[in-house]
């Protein structure tokens, strides 16, 4: 990005009648974007402050409507009197910081104005508090905040920022670092939108964003100190416990969307640290997990869950039939829940193994293993990973699943939640495995397992 410079325009908002008074000018930036697209570039800055800022986890739209009366209005601030400006839509967010113990929420005043000849727009953002100190830290210490794109010809275009200051909060170099990242941030969406940038992941597909995070937060409140207080592994607490409260967060609401209650069961298959399983359990659902071989953390989780994790691999009936100790056949009760997260081994079994149990499903796939359990790079266009969730997905839907996605918001790289709730007519989990060369070969590699082999998850 080129040296951003002082506005040239200057900008004035209307205090009285008769006493204008002016911003104070901070950047200006020239552009090749449209005016067009500056208002739908405001607009997604509006709905997703979080991109600019890592102590917000998002903003909730409250209402967003044309332009109220230069008047409070039920709640809403009323747009600021700008001369040659006309207000016509108004947005009222709430900000939901990512840490609601540290920072508090806030609300503000989002409106579009446009400008009688049509060569210029002007979006302000509106603080509802009167002094600095009821500002939260993740917000910059303004009054207002004013971005406008001005257009002197078709070669002439820009986009510059205002700051309405607080009488007693001079211009800093914090305020000054904020307004230039801003606007870097403007010009690259608005870059990015005028070569027709298309966003290629889409989150919130089954489970609403606010849903979800509203989840993830009463959880995190209750158990991530807890968890992270007794962590005896060697691996990163911080990284397994989040990911595991984010995941827990999906499947309550996921679970609340499907109408199950709190008895109906589930089994966490490839259980890992078994945190996961301790979250479900002590927020009252009933299931248990294994893992092929114990872990540490399983001692310090408590009796509730210890109880309910096992040390035991899973050989399908399909390929063995035999129970035996410390060997699950792979049938669970009609309509437990299968959680397979990470896996491994078991991610392409999942979805067979729910089919043959009549029992929904969440797999997260990771490593790419087929149906012998030996390490097999799945053919196909893109990433090693991409070609697994495609595989994975495929299996699912050929024995009858009607498969959906979500792109989960967890701290991970391997993130695509796969799930499966209704099932349809679909190929026999026998001609799947006869398609895909069988599972010759997956007893011994389970087995050796359990002698002490290396577990990914």
């Amino acid at each position: 990005m080129e040296t951003a410079t002082t506005p040239p325009i200057p900008l004035y908002y209307q205090t009285t009648p008769d006493t204008p008074e002016q911003w104070t000018p901070i950047l200006s930036k020239s552009c090749t974007f449209t005016q067009e697209i500056f208002t739908s570039v405001m607009h997604e800055m509006i709905l997703n402050p979080n991109y600019n800022s890592s102590w917000i986890l998002r903003a909730d739209i409250l209402s967003d409507s044309p332009a109220p009366p230069l008047q409070l209005e039920a709640g809403i601030l009323g747009p600021m009197q700008i001369p040659n400006f006309t207000p016509n839509r108004t947005i009222l967010r709430r900000f939901i910081p990512r840490n609601p113990q540290r920072d508090a929420a806030a609300e503000q005043t989002c409106t579009f104005y446009e400008e009688g000849q049509d060569r210029h727009a002007l979006v302000v953002y509106q603080s509802h508090s009167e002094t600095p100190g009821g500002l939260p830290y993740y917000l910059p210490t303004v009054r207002a905040l004013a971005f406008q794109y001005s257009q002197d010809g078709e070669d002439s275009k820009s986009v510059s920022i205002y700051y309405r200051l607080f009488p007693d909060v001079p211009l800093n170099n914090r305020l000054e670092r904020t307004a230039l990242h801003l606007l870097t941030r403007i010009h690259k969406l608005g870059n990015g939108f005028t070569a027709g940038y298309n966003k290629r992941v889409h989150h919130d597909q089954i489970i609403p964003r606010e849903t979800f995070q509203t989840t993830y937060l009463s959880l995190r409140e209750r158990h991530a100190k807890r968890l992270i207080g007794k962590w005896v592994e060697n691996t990163d607490p911080g990284k397994h416990v989040f990911e595991d409260i984010l995941i827990a967060a999906f499947l309550i609401e996921l679970w609340k969307d499907m109408g199950r209650s709190l008895e109906a069961g589930f089994v966490d298959i490839g259980c890992g640290n078994g945190v996961l399983v301790d979250i479900l359990i002590k927020e009252g659902y009933a299931g248990w997990g294994f893992d092929a071989r114990r872990r540490k953390t399983w001692g310090v989780l408590g009796s509730s869950t210890e109880q309910n994790l096992h040390e035991m691999v899973l050989i399908p009936r399909l390929l063995d039939g035999s129970v035996d100790d410390g060997i699950h056949d792979g049938v669970f009760p009609a309509g437990t829940f299968i959680i397979s997260n990470h896996a491994d081994e078991l991610t392409p079994w999942t979805p067979l193994l729910a089919k043959d149990s009549e029992c929904p499903f969440l797999m997260i796939p990771c490593c790419s293993h087929d149906l012998s359990g030996r390490r097999h790079r799945q053919a196909g266009k893109g990433s090693q990973y991409a070609c697994l969730v495609e595989w994975v997905a495929k299996l699912a839907g050929d024995v009858g699943w009607e498969v959906e996605r979500e792109v989960l918001r967890i701290p991970s790289t391997r993130n695509v939640g796969i799930v499966g709730r209704k099932i349809g007519e679909g190929m026999k989990v026998e001609e799947i495995l006869r398609r895909e060369g069988g599972g010759s070969g997956w007893s011994e590699r389970a087995l050796s397992l359990k002698a002490g082999g290396n577990k990914g998850h």
